[in-house]
C-alpha cells in the first residue's frame, strides 16, 4: 500500500474498521479481518527490549506503521473475546513508539505517521477500557507509561528526533486525550499531570523552542534533509500546530483540564456508546459544556491528588502571572508563535477546573478573573476574556455564593466600551464570543443569586443603558423626552438621568459601543431566560429604538431581534417582520442602500433560521412578497413622478429582497407548489411580473458583477414557486394579466419596447402577434419563458402545461400562439440543458416525478394542455430514452393505461353516471377525466400509441432492465374483483415483457428472417414464477430450509435463527463452489438456478442485505461460466436489483471483480483456446468430413463466448439505467470498460467472437459517450477502444463460422451499428485537468484530433471491408431476397498517399494489422508501403508468419539479404510453405534453409507427416543436406513417418510405372533410404521388418497374378485366395493406406481381381483395429450443460477393403487426394459442412501402391448396369419417396458433397469423370475416385470435358430441379466453398508446385501452376469472385461436353450413363 496516494491508506483502514464494526454489531465473526492485521503488526521482540538503550531505535517501513494504525482502528470495534487478545498487542505498539525509526515519508496529509499511530492506539485503549472495564487498569497503565516515556524523550532525546518524531507523537497523545470521552479517575489525572508538568519548566520549554534552530545547524550539510524538515513542519504550521515549546505548554494544560473535568461530570461516567470516528477536541468541549451546565460531582480526593491539585493551581497561576507581566512589559502585541493568549486562556481553565475539583474557590484565581472582566484589565484579547468568562461560569456554577457579587461586576463589564465587543453585524453571523460568554455567565449569576425578581431588575438595568445611549437622550435636553422614555421603560427618571451622567465621560463612539454591547447582552439574556414576558419586553424596547437608531445601532438591534423573533410568540414575530418591512419600505431615497442593508441582512438571517418554526413560514413569505410588490410599485411611482431620477440603486435594492425570499423558500414545504392559496399565488405572480419588468431574469451579470447571485437565486425561487395559472380563474386571471396592480401602465409604456424586443428574440416567428400584445401580456409571456426555462433546466418541466389549462387565456388567439412558441422553445432548451447534465450523470432526482406529472397532464380535460404535455413528454423520452429505465415511471404509464381504459369502460358499465376520478394505489396516481367519452377514447388511443413507442425505445436501449421492471409489475399481487380483472397496463406489460429487443441481435434476426411470431413468452412466465416463489423466501416465509407450521407463518424468525440458517446456506454454497472449482460437482442447471434464487432470497431478507451471500451470488455463475449458468445469474441479479436497488453498486462491484478475474484466468471472451489460426497448423487427415466434429466445435465456441455476451447485454441495460443519475456506477462501468479494452490482446479471435467483440465495443463507446471525461482520460480511453477494435483485424480475415444465418445477420447489423458510431465519433475534450498552459493543451488536442482522424479513417475502412465480406458471405449468389452488399465509399475515395498513410497508421498500432491489409485490399500503393515497412522494420513483424512473403517471396532478392538474419527468430509458417524454401529459387541460402528446417522440426510430426511427398521432392535441391537431416531425425522420432517416407522415396526413384526410367533424384533417395534403414535398431528395426515383410507379402500377390491376366475371374480369385491363405499377420502391422489402424486379421476369401488390360490389381478385406474419440455428455450436468462433453478414447474393429496395384503410378492420385484433404480442412475450419472423402492412396514403389476403398459405396456405372435409369430413381428406391426424411437427408448429403467435389474438380481440373469414377455412398454422398487425369491433361491426351466440372441433368434433377431450393443450396455452397479456399491459394498451389519436377503426366511446366493459381481468381474481390464462380456453375450446368464424354465412354468402354 506504500504507493497509494490521496490518503487512500486511511480510507481503507477506516472502511475496514467500519466493516468490523458492522460484523460485530450483526454478530458475525470478525476474527478473520483481525487475523489479517495481527499477522502484519510489527513490534519489538522481548530480547530487543531487554538489551536496548534509549539511543537504539528500530526502523519501521510505512506499510508496517499503517498496518499498526489499522489494527488500532479495528480493535475499537472488537467483541470482548477478541479484545482480550488485542489489548496486549496495543500495549506493545504503544510501548514501542518512542523507539521506532520512521521513514522520511510525506505520504500523509494531516498528521505524521507517529502522530496517527499514537492517536489511534491511545484512542483504542480508552474506548476499549470504556466498553470492557476489566481492561481499564492495563489500558490506562499503558497510556500513563507512554506519557512518562514520551516526556522523557522530549526532555532528553536528540533535537532531530524530538522535533520530527517525539513532538508529533506527543501531539497524537494530546489529540487522543482531548478527543476521546473517557471516565477518568482523579488518581489517574494526578499521574498524568505529574508526568506532563515536567515539560512546563522554563529550561525544557526553551529547549523545545530551540529545536528547529538546533536541527538546522546540525543538518546544514544535508540540504535534502533540511527540505524534508521544512516540509514536515510547514504542514503542522499550516494547521496552527507549530510543535514549539509554547504550543506544547498549551497542549499540556488543555489535556490536564480535559482529563480532570471528565472525572467530575456525569456524561463521562455514564455508559458510552462505541464511536466509530471521534472528532477533534470532542471530549474537551463536551466536558467543559457539562461543567458549565451542571455542578461538578463531589469526588473523593486522595491526599496525593490534593497535593497535585494545589501544586498545579499554584504553578499555573504563577505561569499566568509571569506571562501577564511579560506582556505588559512588551511594546507590541505578542507574536502568534508565542501562543501567549492561548497559554493565558488554558491557564485560567486549568486553574478553574482544579479549584472545582478541590471544592475550594481559589481567591487568587477569582481575583485574576475579576480583573480580566473589568475595564481595568491589563490585557484585552477576545480569547483571554472568553476563557475568563467561561472559567467564571463554572466557578459560579460550583460556588453559587459568588453569583450575587458577580452580577454587578459583569453588568459593569458588559457596559464598558471595550474594543473586544466590536462587531460587524452586517457581515458576521455570530455575536462577539466574549459578549455571548458574558451573557451566559450573567444569566447564570442571576439565576443562582438569592433574591426575588432579579431577572426583571437586571433586564431593566441593562435596558436603561440602551435607553441612556439612545440618540434621543443624547441630542435632547428636554426633560419631557427623558420622562417619556423612562415611563416606557418603567424606570424612574433619576436612574436614567444617573446613567446618562455616568456616560458623560465617554465619546460618542464609546457610548454607541456601550449601547450596542448592552443590546447584544440583553438579547442573549432574554434567550437564556426563556421567559415570554422578558422576550416581549426586550423586543418591544428594541423595536422602539429601531425606529430612530443610527445605522450601527440599528444593525445591532436588527441582528439581535432575529434571534429573539425566532423564539418569540407568533404575534411578536409578526411585529418584528413588519417592523423590518417598514424600515425597508422607508429606506432613504438619497442613499437607499445604507439602512436597508442592515435590515436586509436581518431579514435574510430570519429566513435562514426559520426552519425551526415551520408554522411561521407562510406568514413571513406573505410579508416578504407583499414588501417586494410594494417596493416595486413605489419605484415605478417615483420614476413616473420624476423621469430624470435614476432608479438603478432602488431597483438593485429591490432585487436584494430576493435574498430572504430565496432563503425562506429553501426550507419551505414542497407542497407549496401544489397547495398554495390563491392569494399567495397572486403574490408570487406579482413578484415574477416585477422581476421581468425590471429585467432581473434577463439582465447581464457581466454588466453588474455584484448581482451575479441573482440568477441562481431566481432559479431556486422558480423551483419553489407554485403554479401561477389557475384553471378555475377565468376572466379575473385574464384581467390580472393585462391590468396587473403591480405594473403601472404609465411606467410600463416607457420601457415595454425593450421587453417586446426581448420577446421577439425568443420567438422570432411570432413578431406580428407580439406587436399587438398589451404590456401586461408581454410581461406575462416573458415571465412564463424565464420562469419555466429555469424550472425545466433544473428538471421541473411539468408546470409548463399549467399555462394552457385556463380557458380565458386559451381564448386569446394572439396570446395563445405566442405561448405555444414559448413552450416549444422551453422544451428545446430543457432538452439542451438536460443534455449537459446527462454526461455528468446528474439528472435531477425529481425528474421522475415530473415525468409522471406530465404523463398525468397528457390526460387533462383541456385539449391544449394535453397536447403540450404529450409533446413535451414525448420529446423528453425520445431525447433521453434511458428515462424509461425508471421503474416508477414505467409503472405510472401502465397504471394510467389501465385507468384511462376504465374511464372508457365507464360508458358501458354505468352509462348515466360518469366517474370523473380514477385512482391507482400501486403508483399513487389520481386522474380527473372529462365526461366526454369520445375524448376519453381519443386520450386512450394517443396514450397507448405513445406508451408502445416509449416502451419500444426502452426495449432497444435496456431490455434487461425494462423486462425486469415489467416482470415485477406483473408479479405484484393485488386483490382484484372480477370487474377489475381486465387491465390494459398488464396486457401491454406482458406484450413487451415477452418481446425480443434489438439488443438481442440473434433472436431479433431470427424473428426478421423466419416466418411466424417469435417472443420470449416462456422465459417471461418461468422468470415471473421463479421470482414469485423465491420472493416468499425474501420475505422470510420459506427462508433457506426453515420449516414452519401454519400458526407460525406470519412470524419473523428470531435474529439468531436467521443467522444460523444463513450460515447453513453459506456452508452449502461454499461446498458447491469448491466442487465446481474441482470439477466434481453433481449439480444440474436447474439445481444451480434454484440455489441462486434461494441465495438471492436469503441475501435480501431483513434486516439488511447479506454481502457474503451477494459474493456467492456472483461467483457461482462465474465459476461455472457456461451460457446457462450466466443466463441464470443475470436473471437472478436483475431480480435482486429490482427488489433492493441499494445493492446495485455492491452487486456490480462484485461483478466487476469477477469479470476482471475472467480476464486474468483467460475465460470466455478472453480465452485463446478457440482462437483462429491457419488450418494448416493442424493435422490434415485422410478421412471423410466429420459433421459431428464441426457441430462440437461450434457448440464449444458458443459455450465459451456466450457468457460474456450475456453479461454485456445486462451491463448495457445497467448502463442505460445508470447513465443519467448514478456517477458512481458509471465510474465502475468505465473501469470495467477500460480494464477490458486494455486486455484486447487476450480477446478471442474465433469468428463467433466477432459478435462479442463488437458488442463490447458498442457498449464501451456508449459508455464513453455517456460520460463527461477529462480530455486526457477521454483520449486514453478512446485509444484503448480503437486498439481493441483494430485487434480484430490483427489476424487473417475470417468468414462467419458455420451456416447460422441468424448469427451472420446479427454480426452484419452489429458491424453496421459500430460503423455508425465511428462515423460520428469525435474528440469532445469536455474539460482539461492540467497545470499546463492553455496554448500547449490546445496543441495537444489538435494533435490528438489529427491522430483520431487517421485512426478513425483506417478503422472505418476495415469495418466497411468486413461488412462487405460478410454481406457477400451471407448472399454469395447475389439473390435479392438475401439482401444487398454493403459497398463502402471510403475505399474508392482513397488516393495513393491515403493508402500509404493508412498502412503507417495501422503499423503503429500493430504491424500485423498492416500486413493483413494486403489480404483485404489489392491496391498497389498499399502493397508497396507494406513491403517497405516490413523490410525497414523487420524485427517488428517476427511474430507474423504471413509477413515473411514481403521479405522472402517467390525468389531471393539480393537487396534484402542483410535482413535474412531475422529469419532465425521468425514465427513458423505452415509446413507446406516451409518446404518451398528448399527450392532452387532461394539458391540454398543458409539462413533460409535454417529457418525452413527449424519450422519443420517445430511443427509436430503428425502435421509434417501429411506432406511426405513434398518433403521427398525437396531433396532435389538439398545441396547442404537440411532436408535429409530432417528426414533422418524425424524418422527416429516417428516410425510411421519413417515407413511412409521410405515408401515414398522408393516410389519416386523412377519416372515411369515399369521402373525403367530413373529419376535424377534416385541416388539421393537411395542414399537417404539406406541411411534411414541402417539407423533402425531394436524394436524400431523389428517393426520395420514386420511391416515391410507383411506388405511385400500382400503386394507380391499382384505379381503372382500377372500370369493369370488372360484367365477368367474365378481363376484369378482362386489364385488370390491361395496366396492370401499363406499370409501371416503379425502383431502391430498396418496397411500403408491406413497407418492409424492395426491389422488384426484378413478375410482370406475376400480377394477380388479388378478389371485391367495389362496389370493385375486386386482388392482384399482386412480387419483393422482403430481408436476413436467418443464424446460423453450429460445435458443435465452443470459442468456439461451445453453438451460439449468429455472425450473418451475407445478401440473398435472394422473390416476395410484396400486395392493393391502393381504397374500403376499412384503418385498422381496421392497428390489429388492430398489437395482434396487440404480443401476439407479449410471447409472444416470455417464450419462449412461440405462433404469430401479424401481416401488414402499410398505409393509404395515405382508403379505400385495401395488404395483405400470407399466403404459402402456404389459407382454410377454399377447403377446403370443394374438398370437404374437415373440418380433420382436410385435415391427413391433406396431411401423412399421425395417426401420422406431419409430421402431428404440423403439429398442434402448429395448436395453438400456435390458442391465440394464440384469446386475440387474445377480447381484441380479433374477429368475422366465418367460414371465409373463417381461413387454414391450409403448416406447419399457423391465421392469421386480415380484421379489419373488432372490439371492440363485428359484421357487420350485431349481435354474433351468442360473446364468447369460435371453437372448433369440427372444431378440437377436429384437436387430438385434448376429453380429448386436444393439447387439454390448447391449454388450457395459451391460459391462459399470457392470463397473459403481463396485465402489459402498460396499453400494449395505450393503443395502442387513442389511436385512439379516429378514429371507426372498432368504437369505441363510452370504454366500448369499459373493456370492453377488463376483458377482461384486472386485478382478479384469477394463479390467478383462469387460472380466468377457463379459463371463456372452456369458453364457446368448440363454442359454438352459432359454428355458427349459420357456417350464416348458408353461406346468405348461400355459405361452407361442414362
Amino acid at each position: 500500500m506504500d504507493c497509494l496516494e490521496f490518503n487512500i491508506h486511511q480510507l481503507i483502514l477506516s472502511d475496514l474498521a467500519g466493516d468490523v464494526d458492522c460484523a460485530t454489531n450483526s454478530g458475525n465473526d470478525a476474527s478473520s479481518t483481525l487475523g489479517l492485521f495481527t499477522s502484519e503488526v510489527l513490534t519489538r521482540s522481548t530480547k530487543e527490549i531487554e538489551g536496548a538503550t534509549r539511543a537504539e531505535r528500530v526502523f519501521m517501513p510505512d506499510s508496517r506503521v499503517y498496518c499498526n494504525i489499522g489494527f488500532a482502528e479495528i480493535s475499537v470495534h472488537l467483541s470482548e473475546t477478541l479484545a482480550d487478545s488485542a489489548i496486549p498487542i496495543l500495549g506493545d505498539i504503544l510501548r514501542d513508539v518512542p523507539f521506532i525509526e520512521y521513514d522520511q515519508c510525506l505520504s500523509w496529509d494531516d498528521w505524521a505517521l507517529s502522530d496517527q499511530l499514537v492517536f489511534a492506539t491511545v484512542k483504542a485503549f480508552l474506548m476499549l477500557a470504556t466498553q470492557y472495564p476489566k481492561h481499564r487498569e492495563v489500558a490506562i497503565g499503558s497510556v500513563i507509561s507512554f506519557a512518562q516515556e514520551i516526556v522523557s524523550c522530549l526532555r532528553l532525546g536528540s533535537s532531530y528526533n524530538a522535533l520530527i518524531q517525539f513532538a508529533p507523537s506527543f501531539h497524537g497523545f494530546y489529540r487522543a486525550i482531548i478527543s476521546t470521552t473517557f471516565p477518568w479517575h482523579s488518581g489517574e489525572w494526578a499521574k498524568i499531570s505529574q508526568s506532563l508538568n515536567a515539560l512546563l519548566s522554563p529550561d525544557v520549554v526553551d529547549r523545545l523552542n530551540r529545536l528547529l534552530v538546533d536541527v538546522l545547524q546540525a543538518e546544514e550539510s544535508d540540504p535534502e534533509r533540511i527540505q524534508f524538515i521544512h516540509t514536515f513542519l510547514s504542514r503542522y504550521v499550516a494547521r496552527n500546530r507549530p510543535l514549539t515549546g509554547y504550543f506544547i505548554v498549551c497542549c499540556i494544560m488543555e489535556a490536564q483540564w480535559t482529563v480532570l473535568s471528565q472525572s467530575m461530570t456525569v456524561s463521562s461516567t455514564a455508559d458510552n456508546k462505541r464511536i466509530v470516528r471521534v472528532t477533534e477536541a470532542a471530549a474537551a468541549n463536551q466536558a467543559w459544556i457539562d461543567l458549565m451546565r451542571q455542578p461538578a460531582l463531589d469526588i473523593e480526593l486522595a491526599d496525593d491528588v490534593r497535593d497535585q491539585l494545589n501544586a498545579t493551581v499554584i504553578s499555573v497561576l504563577q505561569c499566568f502571572t509571569d506571562l501577564l507581566i511579560q506582556i505588559e512589559e512588551m511594546e507590541a502585541e505578542p507574536s502568534p508563535d508565542s501562543y501567549a493568549w492561548e497559554t493565558l486562556s488554558e491557564s485560567l481553565k486549568l486553574a478553574a477546573v482544579c479549584s472545582v475539583a478541590q471544592r475550594q474557590l481559589d481567591s487568587s484565581l477569582f481575583n485574576h478573573l475579576k480583573l480580566l472582566l473589568s475595564d481595568e484589565s491589563p490585557v484585552f484579547d477576545s480569547l483571554v476574556q472568553e476563557a475568563a468568562l467561561k472559567a467564571a461560569t463554572i466557578l459560579v456554577r460550583n460556588f453559587p455564593n459568588v453569583a450575587a457579587g458577580m452580577i454587578v461586576h459583569l453588568r459593569r463589564f458588559v457596559t464598558s466600551p471595550l474594543l473586544i465587543f466590536e462587531f460587524d453585524f452586517a457581515s458576521e453571523t455570530h455575536a462577539p464570543r466574549p459578549l455571548s460568554a458574558a451573557a451566559k455567565c450573567l444569566a447564570l449569576c442571576v439565576q443562582l443569586a438569592p433574591g426575588d425578581d432579579l431577572i426583571m431588575s437586571n433586564m431593566y438595568s441593562l435596558l436603561n443603558y440602551v435607553a441612556a445611549t439612545s440618540k434621543e437622550i443624547n441630542e435632547s435636553s428636554s426633560a419631557s423626552q427623558i420622562i417619556s422614555i423612562s415611563n416606557y421603560m418603567k424606570t424612574d427618571y433619576a436612574t436614567l438621568h444617573s446613567i446618562q451622567n455616568g456616560l458623560c465621560g465617554f465619546t460618542e463612539d464609546e457610548k454607541r459601543l456601550i449601547g450596542i454591547s448592552a443590546i447584544s447582552v440583553v438579547a442573549r439574556l432574554a434567550l437564556e431566560f426563556k421567559m415570554e414576558e422578558v422576550t416581549r419586553l426586550t423586543i418591544s424596547m428594541l423595536l422602539q429604538r429601531l425606529r430612530s437608531a443610527e445605522p450601527t445601532v440599528e444593525a445591532a438591534i436588527a441582528y439581535n431581534l432575529v434571534d429573539m423573533a425566532l423564539a418569540a410568540p407568533e404575534s411578536v414575530f409578526i411585529d418584528v417582520t413588519r417592523a423590518f418591512s417598514a424600515i425597508n419600505r422607508s429606506a432613504n431615497p438619497d442613499d437607499p442602500r445604507f439602512s436597508n442593508n442592515m435590515v436586509l441582512a436581518a431579514q435574510t438571517r430570519l429566513a435562514q433560521g426559520l426552519h425551526r418554526r415551520p408554522e411561521l413560514h407562510e406568514d413571513y413569505l406573505v410579508e416578504l412578497l407583499s414588501l417586494f410588490a410594494d417596493k416595486g410599485v413605489a419605484i415605478q411611482n417615483i420614476a413616473i413622478s420624476n423621469r430624470d431620477l435614476k432608479t438603478d440603486d432602488m431597483i438593485e435594492q429591490l432585487a436584494s429582497l430576493l435574498l430572504p425570499i430565496d432563503a425562506l423558500l429553501s426550507h419551505t414545504d414542497p407542497k407549496l407548489r401544489t397547495d398554495a392559496s390563491p392569494g399567495l399565488i397572486a403574490l408570487f405572480r406579482n413578484m415574477w411580473f416585477l422581476c421581468v419588468l425590471f429585467q432581473f431574469t434577463s439582465g447581464n451579470d457581466k454588466e453588474h458583477p455584484a448581482m451575479d447571485w441573482l440568477k441562481p437565486a431566481l432559479t431556486r425561487i422558480a423551483m419553489k414557486t407554485p403554479i401561477l395559472i389557475l384553471e378555475d380563474a377565468h376572466d379575473s386571471l385574464t384581467s390580472d394579466i393585462e391590468y396587473n396592480s403591480v405594473i403601472r401602465q404609465e411606467y410600463a409604456e416607457t420601457i415595454i419596447s425593450k421587453h417586446r424586443t426581448l420577446l421577439t428574440n425568443y420567438i422570432a416567428l411570432r413578431t406580428g402577434e407580439i406587436r399587438h400584445l398589451s404590456p401586461g401580456q408581454v410581461i406575462f409571456l416573458l415571465a412564463m419563458h424565464d420562469m419555466e426555462s429555469m424550472r425545466s433546466a433544473a428538471g421541473l418541466p411539468s408546470s409548463l402545461v399549467s399555462y394552457f389549462t385556463n380557458s380565458g387565456i386559451n381564448g386569446h388567439p394572439g396570446l395563445n400562439v405566442c405561448m405555444e412558441s414559448i413552450a416549444e422553445k422551453v422544451i428545446r432548451g430543457c432538452v439542451n440543458d438536460l443534455n449537459t447534465r446527462v454526461i455528468e450523470q446528474s439528472l435531477p432526482d425529481k425528474l421522475s416525478d415530473e415525468l409522471q406529472n406530465l404523463l398525468k397532464c397528457s390526460t387533462h380535460r383541456v385539449a391544449k394542455a394535453r397536447e403540450v404535455a404529450a409533446k413535451y413528454l414525448n420529446r423528453l423520452i425520445t431525447s433521453f430514452p434511458s428515462l424509461m429505465c425508471d421503474s416508477a415511471f414505467v409503472y405510472a404509464i401502465l397504471e394510467m393505461l389501465t385507468l384511462v381504459q376504465r374511464s372508457c369502460e365507464n360508458e358501458y358499465t354505468d352509462e348515466f353516471n360518469p366517474t370523473y376520478e380514477f385512482h391507482s394505489d400501486r403508483s399513487n396516481i389520481t386522474l380527473y377525466i372529462t365526461d366526454n367519452y369520445q375524448v376519453r377514447k381519443e386520450i386512450l388511443a394517443q396514450l397507448q400509441r405513445n406508451a408502445n413507442s416509449w416502451l419500444q425505445l426502452a426495449l432497444g436501449r435496456a431490455p434487461v432492465e425494462l423486462q425486469s421492471t415489467l416482470q415485477k409489475y406483473l408479479a405484484i399481487n393485488q386483490s382484484l374483483s372480477p370487474d377489475d380483472s381486465l387491465e390494459l397496463g398488464a396486457t401491454v406489460a406482458t406484450n413487451f415483457g415477452k418481446a425480443i429487443g434489438p439488443a438481442e441481435r440473434q433472436l431479433a434476426s431470427l424473428g426478421s428472417l423466419a416466418p411466424g411470431e417469435h417472443d420470449r413468452a416462456k422465459i417471461l412466465t418461468s422468470q415471473i414464477a421463479a421470482k414469485l416463489y423465491f420472493a416468499g423466501q425474501a420475505a422470510g416465509i420459506r427462508l433457506v430450509n426453515r420449516m414452519v407450521g401454519d400458526d407460525d407463518l406470519e412470524k419473523r424468525p428470531a435474529p439468531t435463527e436467521l443467522k444460523q440458517e444463513k450460515q447453513v446456506l453459506k456452508d452449502h454454497l461454499e461446498k458447491n463452489l469448491r466442487d465446481i472449482r474441482e470439477k466434481r460437482s453433481n449439480l444440474t442447471v436447474q439445481d444451480l438456478r434454484r440455489l441462486l434464487f434461494r441465495c438471492s432470497a436469503a441475501m435480501l431478507s431483513p434486516p439488511k442485505p447479506d454481502y457474503d451471500l451477494l459474493h456467492y451470488l456472483i461467483i457461482l455463475p462465474f465459476e461455472v461460466f457456461s451460457p446457462s449458468a450466466v443466463s441464470t445469474g443475470v436473471e437472478v441479479w436483475t431480480w435482486a436489483i429490482a427488489e433492493c436497488p441499494s445493492i446495485e453498486m455492491a452487486l456490480l462491484t462484485e461483478l466487476n471483480s469477477a469479470w476482471v478475474t475472467t480476464i486474468r484466468q483467460g475465460k470466455g471472451f478472453f480465452s485463446k483456446s478457440v482462437n483462429y489460426d491457419d488450418p494448416f497448423y493442424h493435422s490434415i487427415e485422410y478421412s471423410p468430413t466429420d459433421r459431428e466434429g464441426i457441430d462440437r466445435a461450434r457448440k464449444s465456441a458458443r459455450r465459451l463466448l456466450s457468457p460474456h455476451l450475456l453479461l454485456m447485454h445486462m451491463l448495457f441495460s445497467r448502463l442505460q439505467a445508470a447513465r443519467y443519475r448514478k456517477p458512481d456506477l458509471m465510474l465502475l462501468i468505465q473501469r470495467l470498460v477500460l480494464t477490458s479494452a486494455k486486455a484486447h490482446k487476450s480477446f478471442s479471435a474465433h469468428p463467433f467472437a466477432r459478435e462479442a467483440r463488437f458488442s463490447f465495443l458498442l457498449f464501451a463507446f456508449e459508455t464513453m459517450k455517456s460520460c463527461r471525461l477529462d480530455a486526457e482520460c477521454e483520449n486514453a480511453l478512446r485509444e484503448d477502444l480503437y486498439s481493441a477494435a483494430f485487434s480484430w483485424f490483427g489476424v487473417r480475415p475470417r468468414w462467419s463460422y458455420g451456416a447460422d444465418r441468424v448469427q451472420l445477420d446479427a454480426e452484419i447489423k452489429l458491424l453496421s451499428e459500430f460503423l455508425s458510431y465511428l462515423q460520428t465519433d469525435s474528440v469532445r475534450a469536455s474539460y482539461h485537468t492540467s497545470s499546463l498552459a492553455p496554448s500547449y493543451l490546445g496543441s495537444r488536442s489538435s494533435q490528438y484530433g489529427t491522430r483520431l482522424k487517421n485512426l478513425n479513417e483506417a478503422l472505418r475502412l476495415l469495418v466497411e471491408n468486413e461488412l462487405f465480406r460478410l454481406t457477400v458471405w451471407a448472399n454469395p449468389c447475389n439473390e435479392a431476397k438475401r439482401g444487398v452488399d454493403h459497398v463502402g465509399s471510403l475505399e474508392r475515395s482513397l488516393s495513393d498517399v491515403s493508402w500509404a498513410n493508412i498502412v503507417r497508421t495501422t503499423w503503429q498500432l500493430d504491424p500485423a494489422i498492416a500486413v493483413y491489409l494486403s489480404e483485404r485490399f489489392r491496391h498497389p500503393a498499399l502493397h508497396n508501403e507494406i513491403g517497405k515497412l516490413v523490410r525497414s522494420n523487420t524485427p517488428e513483424v517476427l511474430d507474423v508468419p504471413e509477413a515473411l512473403q514481403w521479405l522472402v517471396s517467390g525468389k531471393l532478392d539480393a537487396g534484402i539479404r542483410r535482413d535474412l538474419k531475422h529469419l532465425l527468430l521468425w514465427a513458423p509458417v505452415p509446413p507446406v510453405l516451409a518446404i518451398t524454401f528448399f527450392g532452387e529459387q532461394y539458391h540454398s541460402d543458409a539462413l533460409i534453409l535454417q529457418y525452413a528446417h527449424r519450422v519443420l522440426e517445430q511443427h509436430p510430426v503428425e502435421l509434417t507427416f501429411f506432406f511426405v511427398p513434398q518433403i521427398v521432392q525437396a531433396l532435389r535441391h538439398d545441396g547442404l543436406g537440411y532436408v535429409a537431416r530432417f528426414i533422418f531425425e524425424t524418422a527416429k522420432i516417428s516410425q510411421l513417418f519413417c515407413h511412409q517416407i521410405i515408401w515414398n522415396m522408393k516410389a519416386n526413384c523412377y519416372k515411369d510405372d515399369a521402373a525403367e526410367v530413373e529419376d535424377p533424384l534416385k541416388p539421393v533417395l537411395d542414399s537417404v533410404t539406406d541411411r534411414v534403414v541402417d539407423s533402425l535398431s531394436g524394436e524400431a528395426k523389428d517393426f520395420y521388418d514386420k511391416e515391410f515383410g507383411f506388405f511385400d507379402e500382400v503386394t507380391s500377390i499382384s505379381g503372382k497374378l500377372r500370369p493369370f491376366i488372360k484367365r477368367t475371374k474365378p481363376e484369378k480369385k482362386a489364385k488370390i485366395d491361395e496366396e492370401m491363405a499363406k499370409i501371416h499377420v503379425e502383431v502391430g502391422v498396418y496397411l500403408p493406406s491406413n497407418p492409424d489402424g492395426k491389422v488384426v486379421d484378413i478375410d482370406r476369401k475376400s480377394g477380388r481381381p479388378l478389371q485391367s488390360h495389362a496389370k493385375a490389381p486386386f482388392m482384399a478385406t482386412f480387419k483393422v483395429r482403430k481408436e476413436r474419440v467418443e464424446i460423453e455428455s450429460d445435458p443435465n450436468s452443470l459442468l456439461d450443460a451445453e453438451g460439449t462433453g468429455h472425450e473418451k478414447r475407445t478401440e473398435y474393429d472394422v473390416w476395410l477393403q484396400a486395392i493393391f496395384k502393381v504397374g500403376d503410378d499412384c503418385r498422381q492420385d496421392v497428390l489429388a487426394l492430398q489437395v482434396i484433404a487440404m480443401f476439407k480442412t479449410i471447409f472444416t475450419s470455417v464450419g462449412l459442412t461440405l462433404y469430401l472423402y479424401p481416401y488414402r492412396v499410398t505409393a509404395t514403389a515405382p508403379g505400385r501402391g495401395v488404395i483405400d476403398v470407399v466403404p459402402n459405396a456404389t459407382s454410377r456405372d454399377e447403377m446403370g448396369r443394374a438398370k437404374v435409369n437415373d440418380l433420382l430413381d436410385f435415391f427413391i428406391s433406396k431411401y423412399g419417396g421425395e417426401d420422406t426424411i431419409a430421402f431428404q437427408q440423403a439429398r442434402l448429403n448429395f448436395i453438400q458433397s456435390m458442391a465440394a467435389y464440384s469446386v475440387a474438380c474445377y480447381i484441380l481440373q479433374i477429368k475422366d469423370r465418367h460414371n465409373g469414377n463417381i461413387m454414391i455412398d450409403g448416406e447419399g454422398h457423391i465421392v469421386h475416385i480415380d484421379f489419373g487425369f488432372l490439371f492440363d491433361i485428359g484421357p487420350g491426351g485431349i481435354k474433351f470435358e468442360p473446364n468447369s466440372f460435371k453437372l448433369t441433368h440427372e444431378m440437377v434433377a436429384l437436387m430438385g430441379g434448376r429453380y429448386s431450393q436444393g439447387y439454390e443450396l448447391f449454388q450457395l455452397l459451391t460459391v462459399k466453398a470457392f470463397l473459403a479456399l481463396r485465402p489459402y491459394t498460396d499453400q494449395l498451389v505450393s503443395a502442387v508446385q513442389l511436385m512439379l519436377e516429378t514429371g507426372l503426366p498432368s504437369f505441363k511446366g510452370e504454366m500448369t501452376i499459373k493456370r492453377l493459381k488463376d483458377r482461384f481468381a486472386p485478382g478479384l474481390n469477394e463479390r467478383q469472385a462469387a460472380e466468377f464462380m457463379m459463371g463456372i456453375i452456369k458453364n457446368a450446368h448440363e454442359n454438352m461436353r459432359s454428355t458427349a464424354y459420357d456417350e464416348f465412354q458408353r461406346l468405348q468402354n461400355g459405361i452407361p450413363y442414362k
